[in-house]
């Protein structure tokens, strides 16, 4: 059987404004009447708008460890207790790091270093 996944590619601010109300005319369609062919154009669609934001809106890695636990939660497609957990602490403990209200220790900076691959520098800047 033939793949009928469409291909889209946005090259300029013209087609993004045009897809992006594509995109927004099928998703006003109740989900349960949206067909299967539908569905793949949006998420077509999506990713080809996702792909042209990316290269024109250059999103700066976060420098500090707050933005940093974020940034690990959300590629890791995770609760912060999931988080929590992985670093061996609690939510609340977790949560208070990330909030700035509470500096970790050296033992845990180490594990948070060494399970969620943050570079050396940013957990030494908050010892």
């Amino acid at each position: 059987m033939e793949n009928l996944t469409p291909n889209y590619k946005v090259t300029n601010d013209d087609e993004h404004a045009a897809l992006i109300q594509k995109v927004g005319a099928l998703m006003e369609k109740d989900e349960a009447d949206t067909t299967a062919e539908e569905n793949a154009q949006i998420r077509a669609m999506a990713e080809a708008i996702m792909a042209y934001e990316q290269s024109i809106y250059e999103i700066p890695e976060p420098s500090t460890l707050e933005g940093i636990l974020e940034l690990r939660r959300y590629d890791m497609m995770c609760e912060g207790k999931d988080l929590a957990k992985t670093l061996g602490i609690s939510n609340e403990e977790l949560q208070t790091i990330i909030d700035g209200d509470h500096w970790p220790d050296i033992s845990l900076l180490k594990v948070i270093r060494e399970k969620l691959d943050i570079p050396a520098d940013i957990t030494l800047a908050h010892m």
